[in-house]
């Protein structure tokens, strides 16, 4: 075993250099982490005070793109505007403290452009995290320049100053600044942060209306960026629940009625590309909502945000089954994964990086040692997984029944609009997509083995049908 355990290593390392030649299902998959520039709490800890700082503020980033790499994270969400103060030369905002130690202060060189071009040599997209609303502290710099630029625009809460959602000139402000990003950069997308209404705001219209207010922000920001760049993806990080299910609550904390923040919406109209919904929680509260996630994905990707950081025990009492738990489900229901937040993955707090060594690299370890380690996945027991060494249906759904070449279809009923299903590994990868009509599907091309069996309609829905165990 000992020995089994040293040679996976060994592949892993030699792998994973060369994970870019080699195509694979991970390969479409969201792998992505948030990197934390505010107050320099994952990047970066030396202040760019002297030439020798900066190249060891340089560094530091270099190493944490490097050991990114090696668990095939592929997407980094950059911490680009932080409270109204920026990362990079803007004519619109002005330098935040993070890089020198002094607000407003420029660092010697372009971090920005550093952290694209070195994302790029490693293929990992670059997106610019832009916090949207939030100014931070009434006095501090971010604030005060924005006060005096639009003095009707500010709004305080506390001790903190916010973007007016309710202002149609928010929506101009925000677009301005995203929009000189994408003219000045090569980035890969623009991801919006806190594109919702400010915790502790009295929201006095009605939600749709709120929820207009939110959307014409995202409207904008859409409207400029896309006009520089249609290949820009444009995401953000919504609230972890969309809404409240049939069989589950959100106990009063979610997007579309809490905080406005139709993020679903914007998938089906076009106005996002990705969802990185931030779902910090256990149990029952992320299970159902994970798949609600993944069935109203209207075609575009949507990573769930994972809360790591809970896995610290200054943060949380979480241990670390409860992430594989979820890095399973989010794998079988076609989810990508994003980390909140990058130093308590590279600092490997109870072992969750070198996990990810392992579970990103499972594919690979495949091809070369003809089967997977055991890692543990999930069973589905009513959104109530637990820990197990292979992915089991839920019984609750049928087994539909095959010959080995056809398989008898469900019958649609007057409610299911499908034309199409997706037949699925258990841990989410499809093998097939056939056409939803008559009785009976050809299953003779698809090998021996365990799958889940989805309905499509034209809209991008899916449905869970049932499992099929093909035997032969």
């Amino acid at each position: 075993m000992k020995r089994f355990l040293i040679l996976t290593y060994i592949l892993i390392a030699a792998l994973t250099t060369h994970a870019q030649l080699t195509s694979s299902p991970l390969d479409q998959e969201i792998r992505a982490v948030w990197l934390t520039t505010i107050g320099g709490i994952d990047w970066p800890r030396t202040y760019a005070t002297s030439p020798a700082n900066i190249e060891r503020q340089k560094q530091e980033l270099v190493r944490m793109l490097d050991r990114l790499k090696e668990i095939r994270i592929n997407t980094v969400l950059l911490q680009t505007r932080i409270r109204g103060t920026v990362i990079y030369p803007s004519a619109l905002e002005p330098w935040d403290y993070c890089m020198t130690g002094k607000p407003g202060q420029y660092p010697g060189y372009d971090p920005l452009r550093f952290a694209i071009d070195e994302c790029h040599k490693r293929g990992m997209e670059l997106h610019a995290w832009v916090v949207t609303l939030p100014l931070g502290k009434w006095n501090g710099n971010g604030c005060q320049n924005m006060r005096k630029r639009y003095p009707k625009l500010v709004k305080k809460i506390g001790q903190d100053g916010f973007l007016d959602p309710e202002n149609s000139q928010t929506g101009d402000v925000v677009a301005n600044l995203c929009e000189e990003i994408v003219r000045k950069y090569n980035v890969d997308g623009i991801h919006l942060d806190y594109i919702r209404y400010p915790d502790g705001w009295r929201i006095r219209v009605g939600r749709s209306t709120g929820r207009e207010y939110i959307t014409n922000i995202v409207r904008k920001i859409n409207r400029a960026v896309k006009s520089v760049r249609k290949d820009i993806k444009l995401s953000c990080s919504p609230v972890g629940k969309y809404e409240d299910l049939s069989r589950y609550s959100s106990r009063g904390w979610n997007a579309y009625v809490g905080v406005c923040q139709d993020a679903q919406g914007w998938l089906r109209s076009g106005l996002m590309d990705q969802l990185y919904p931030m779902m910090y929680f256990k149990g029952n509260q992320f299970y159902p909502f994970a798949l609600n996630w993944s069935e109203n994905r209207y075609g575009k990707d949507v990573a769930a945000g994972l809360g790591i950081y809970f896995l610290d025990p200054h943060e949380g009492n979480w241990k670390i089954d409860e992430v594989k738990r979820q890095l399973a489900v989010c794998r079988q229901y076609g989810l990508g994964q994003c980390f909140f937040r990058a130093k308590f993955l590279l600092d490997n707090v109870q072992g969750i990086y070198d996990y990810l060594r392992i579970w990103n690299n499972q594919d690979l370890l495949s091809e070369r040692l003809g089967g997977l380690p055991p890692v543990p996945a999930v069973e589905d027991h009513g959104f109530s997984p637990v820990k197990s060494y292979e992915v089991r249906p839920n019984p609750a759904l049928p087994y539909l029944k095959n010959n080995g070449t056809h398989m008898q279809l469900p019958p649609k009923g007057k409610t299911l609009d499908a034309d199409m299903i997706i037949i699925r590994t258990l841990m989410g990868t499809a093998v097939a997509t056939l056409p939803y009509r008559g009785s009976t599907a050809d299953i003779s091309r698809i090998p021996s083995g365990s799958y889940e069996v989805r309905s499509l309609n034209q809209k991008g829905i899916t449905h869970r049908l049932g499992f099929l165990e093909i035997k032969r």
